[in-house]
């Protein structure tokens, strides 16, 4: 037997080595059946992950969902009641730009444009369970129209030292939009539903800074906008009123009426070209710093950098550090810039970028890959930066390309140069509690068209490759807080599991439904033949599944990946009489139109009869199934159904889920996807990837350790653990962990175990019980020779036990 003595990264240890490399966990698909481009995401106060974007005007809906297990899977959120049981997503008014801001207390706002004449807004303080929504003006009338909406919330923390004048309700929010006559208009409210103009004179004028991400100061409740001048970059800043009314730097005076642009901040002058690339995004930091992130727009290709730049309040914001490129090598040409900042003078920026050197409006078989540059400015003892360049390192993000040929930066006018728009104009970077990016992007890589909207693949009205939605969490390396994060590794492993309990109709804060409930899935390949095999809680009784959904006529329990560029999955389905179906296949789409074009809308899982292959499988089930006792379902997939993968192959991104729907997945007609009577998922276990060398079971492997550990906050915490498989101690495979204010969790199933040499690291995986609530588990045990070991527990219900050991070191050991 050879042992190992190893040791990893938690939030709050410092090694004494430099900083693990940055990486990032197995990307998860927020929804496995709408698409769309321009993903927007947010972390609220309390943990919870947010993700939306437009389906586009054709449709008039957009996406908006939240997690139920801390942004591994996603639900849909309506806002308003849906047009039937079944349907997941409202009719409009929608379908256009998105964004989502919350307050302190994990209120969330959302906005939603329709067909460039008004804004959707709607709230819920609930994680999505009960939404209201208004509409913005009144009937989507009496307006000149309406484009890309922003919005900010002024709620700063008791004790926030106040340079505010607003003397009025908090939090207050604001939304700024395109005026199409006029340019950017600010609005507030003080419900996040009903807007009114701030400023309210004059009411023509529009303030510089249209279309450019905005940010708001806690302290002060100033506003902040960044955006191009030809080839500069300026800032215009807004003060509140007692009112909440806002004065901008360029306020018009009588000596200039339609607004005084000398008194603009200039960020960034005579640059390449013009810094307006889809946006210039600005993010602040905890001390108060701000940060910019744009890119150029040039005709010389290899011009086409992102930068950033940052600016302390010590200056009031008006002087600029020199913009610095993030972007590098392979990321060649790139576009559609965002940061994010975190700590005093950290952020995070991303892009996309290509590894050729051409226009990225033109087909020059460009492979598009998502990049992050993390930057730490240097800063004073206040914590502001001091002028001086930042460090910069940079990382890849996806793991494999997320878009090919070109990007159509044109907007909606990109229908007239039939460009591909199919990722619309911008992604999004946020962190979580510990500083970890979460990066949530599209992926178009799979080519999905519907066919008979692309004759001779000429693509000239729809564009192949359905938008994907996928968020990428950071793993590994320094986080935005100045600690090192950690989290699930992406190395491939045999399944996942998922906790019990989180299938509920209405699928945010509804009722339990156990025949939805998955509980884990395995995969294994053997020769010719892979295997899928799901724990669902009750699968004897489908006609009281389908009965809790009304509308319901079908059950279906898919299991999906990627394999190369391709879409895959094998599935069962089954109806009120039980006699369940097995096939497996391609994924398809339902293509639908909008301002800017078709593309794929729709994800569909074709059964034998509409596409998919016939495909062996059994259920079986206990005399009385449920969570603790539940049915098995196996699916035996002929390999050559699936794009024949081998040994080696790389299954990426496999997900499983379960959905009530009406109709066949692959009957789905332009006109049910257009009402949206797709599939509703109902639940969902995401993502890991798979490939058939992987071991079916952890092998002969030993992992001990107990004692305690040390928490952020200076407290101990105590655990005990031993995933036994080859020592003969007599002791059962188990996890106990009890933290300083008494919370505890028992491991119930260990369902992994990955050992990673090069990062010194073990990785065990399944469900147990948080303080009697069964939730799923990531526990990574790591210890270096000579140094305390360290041990992190991650739940699913966002709790996190992690600290350094003491009174113990832990062992793991590998196969002899």
């Amino acid at each position: 037997m050879l042992a190992f003595l190893v040791v990893a990264p938690w939030v709050g240890y410092q090694p004494a080595a430099a900083a693990p490399a940055i990486g990032f966990e197995t990307p998860g698909v927020v929804d496995p059946i709408h698409t769309n481009g321009e993903p927007d995401i947010g972390i609220d106060s309390q943990g919870r992950v947010f993700v939306s974007g437009p389906t586009g005007t054709g449709t008039q809906r957009s996406t908006w969902l939240g997690s139920v297990d801390g942004g591994h899977s996603y639900r849909v959120i309506s806002p308003g009641a849906p047009p039937s049981a079944i349907a997941g997503i409202v009719d409009p008014p929608g379908g256009g730009d998105t964004d989502i801001n919350f307050d302190r207390s994990g209120k969330q706002y959302f906005a939603d444009l329709y067909a460039l004449t008004c804004l959707r807004t709607a709230t819920t303080s609930d994680g999505g369970a009960t939404v209201a929504q208004e509409i913005y003006p009144a009937g989507c009338s009496g307006g000149p129209g309406a484009d890309r909406q922003w919005l900010a919330v002024y709620d700063p923390a008791p004790g926030t030292p106040n340079q505010s004048a607003y003397t009025g309700v908090r939090p207050l929010a604001y939304m700024e939009y395109n005026n199409l006559n006029n340019g950017a208009q600010w609005t507030k409210s003080l419900d996040g539903l009903t807007y009114v103009p701030a400023p309210l004179d004059p009411p023509n004028w529009a303030p510089f800074g249209a279309d450019g991400y905005p940010q708001i100061d806690q302290v002060t409740g100033k506003v902040f906008q960044a955006a191009g001048s030809g080839t500069n970059l300026l800032l215009n800043i807004g003060t509140p009123s007692a009112t909440g009314d806002l004065t901008f730097l360029d306020h018009p005076t009588a000596t200039a009426p339609n607004g005084d642009q000398s008194k603009l901040i200039h960020i960034a002058d005579n640059l390449k070209g013009s810094p307006d690339t889809l946006f210039s995004v600005l993010s602040i930091d905890s001390a108060r710093n701000l940060q910019v992130a744009f890119a150029i727009s040039s005709d010389t290709p290899s011009d086409r950098q992102v930068f950033v730049s940052a600016a302390s309040p010590d200056t009031g914001w008006t002087k600029w550090t020199q913009p610095v490129q993030v972007s590098q090598a392979p990321a060649n040409v790139n576009v559609f810039p965002w940061v994010k900042a975190g700590g005093p003078g950290r952020s995070d920026a991303v892009w996309y970028g290509t590894d050729t050197v051409a226009d990225p409006s033109v087909n020059d078989n460009q492979a598009w890959n998502v990049f992050m540059s993390q930057l730490v400015f240097p800063v004073d003892a206040n914590g502001h930066v001091t002028g001086a360049p930042p460090a910069v390192t940079m990382a890849k993000v996806s793991p494999h390309p997320n878009h090919y040929q070109s990007i159509c930066l044109a907007g909606t006018g990109c229908i007239l140069s039939q460009g591909n728009r199919n990722l619309a104009d911008f992604f999004v970077v946020t962190i979580d509690h510990t500083g970890a990016a979460e990066v949530v992007y599209d992926d178009t890589s799979n080519g999905l068209a519907q066919p008979g909207f692309t004759p001779d693949n000429q693509q000239l009205v729809d564009h192949a490759g359905a938008g994907v939605v996928t968020v990428a969490r950071q793993n590994s390396g320094p986080g935005l807080f100045g600690t090192n994060v950690s989290g699930a590794s992406a190395a491939p492993v045999s399944g996942i599991t998922d906790p019990a309990g989180d299938s509920l109709y209405p699928v945010i804060g509804g009722v339990y439904r156990p025949g939805f409930d998955l509980l884990g899935t395995h995969l294994t390949l053997s020769g010719s033949t892979l295997t899928v095999t799901q724990q669902v809680a009750d699968l004897a009784h489908p006609a009281t599944s389908m009965a809790a959904v009304p509308g319901a006529a079908l059950l279906s329990y898919v299991t999906r990946w990627q394999l190369g560029n391709t879409l895959y999955y094998a599935a069962m389905q089954t109806s009120a009489a039980g006699a369940p179906t097995f096939y497996a296949g391609k994924t398809g789409s339902v293509d639908l139109c909008s301002v800017s074009a078709c593309f794929p809308h729709v994800l569909t899982y074709p059964e034998p009869r509409f596409g998919g292959s016939q495909e062996s499988g059994r259920v079986d089930c206990p005399t009385s199934p449920g969570p603790t006792n539940p049915c098995t379902m196996t699916i035996t997939v002929n390999a050559a159904d699936i794009g024949s993968p081998a040994q080696s192959s790389l299954l990426e991104e496999v997900g499983s889920y379960a959905f009530a729907q009406t109709l066949p997945s692959g009957s789905t007609t332009n006109a049910q996807a257009e009402a949206d009577n797709v599939p509703l998922e109902v639940d969902g276990a995401c993502c890991f990837n798979f490939t058939g060398s992987v071991s079916a079971k952890p092998g002969c492997s030993e992992a001990d350790g107990s004692g305690a550990f040390t928490q952020a906050d200076g407290r101990q915490g105590k655990f005990d653990f031993d995933d036994d498989a080859c020592e003969g101690d007599g002791s059962k495979p188990h996890a106990h962990f009890q933290n300083a204010d008494g919370r505890t969790f028992d491991a119930t199933l260990i369902a992994s175990a990955v050992y990673d040499a090069s990062a010194n690291q073990l990785v065990l995986t399944g469900t147990g019980l948080d303080s009697g609530q069964t939730v799923s588990y990531t526990l990574i045990l790591v210890q270096a020779v000579g140094q305390p070991g360290s041990v992190q527990l991650i739940l699913s219900d966002g709790v996190t036990m992690a600290g350094n050991v003491s009174g113990s070191l832990l062992e793991l050991a590998g196969s002899s």
